[in-house]
């Protein structure tokens, strides 16, 4: 994959410890969502940026057995280690990888707020999928975020990562976008599930905010979407707040998006 459209936020054990704490944090959401929709023991499911396998395992463990596909190698080994006998990892791009199928699910968690061109990305999904099959698609509508109280530094470093996000391609508020453009690819049916957090200091959803500001920040200055200045003023921001009983985090939201390939009349 070309450098635009790579996961912004690098590989390696240090991001992959901050995403299992996020899987824990989001993945009972989702994995929620596709219960209620059915989902369940003898679904082929395939789930695409699949990562080191958190949510995987979890589908593995929903379905008897299940797919990924990861572009990168060392996650997709991880992936495949997590998984043993459950499944089968194939690494490779999702533009150009063959994805097999039919499959009764397709997951994309986290995965087209990244991509250049999603509506090509859900396109090749749609057409993965068998009669009646679901594209559940889990990404953000980066709105509601926030901290209280209000701190501008923090604030101009929110702004600095969502700069980041679209020099890269990406788009942090893909969620409302997602329906449209599961309705041009054939799919039908559409729901949305929207999910929130919020807490203090030391809560589950601050911790997440905080590991992740603290460990990526850097990467904005490198970046040159913010400065030294603005990192060090926006860290003691974060510091200060995280001292502050009355102190909340608002995250952002999460939504799932899930949408069902037209199953064949019956005669």
């Amino acid at each position: 994959m070309d450098e635009d459209a790579r996961y912004l936020l690098g590989h390696g054990p240090e991001e992959w410890r901050r995403l299992e704490a996020q899987h824990a944090l989001w993945g009972p959401m989702l994995l929620g969502d596709l219960r209620r929709a059915g989902v369940g023991p003898g679904d082929r499911v395939l789930e695409v940026g699949c990562g080191p396998g958190f949510l995987l395992e979890d589908l593995a463990r929903l379905v008897g057995s299940a797919e990924g596909l990861e572009l990168d190698a060392a996650a997709a080994a991880a992936a495949a280690g997590r998984l043993g006998p459950r499944g089968r990892i194939q690494t490779g791009d999702l533009r150009t990888a063959e994805l097999g199928g039919p499959f009764d699910v397709i997951v994309a968690r986290w995965v087209l707020s990244f991509l250049p061109d999603p509506r090509a990305a859900i396109a090749r999904l749609a057409a993965a999928l068998a009669p009646g099959g679901l594209l559940a698609v889990h990404d953000y509508n980066h709105d509601g975020l926030g901290f209280w109280p209000h701190a501008p530094a923090l604030h101009r470093l929110i702004e600095a990562f969502r700069a980041a996000y679209r020099a890269s391609g990406g788009d942090l508020w893909i969620a409302a976008r997602v329906p449209g453009l599961m309705a041009a690819a054939g799919l039908h049916g559409t729901q949305l599930q929207p999910h929130a957090i919020a807490g203090g200091p030391g809560s589950p959803v601050w911790c997440w905010v905080e590991t992740f500001l603290r460990q990526h920040a850097p990467a904005l200055v490198a970046g040159g979407q913010l400065t030294a200045a603005g990192h060090d003023a926006a860290l003691a921001a974060l510091d200060a707040l995280a001292h502050d009983p009355s102190a909340v985090f608002f995250s952002p939201l999460q939504v799932t998006v899930l949408g069902r390939l037209a199953s064949p009349p019956t005669t």
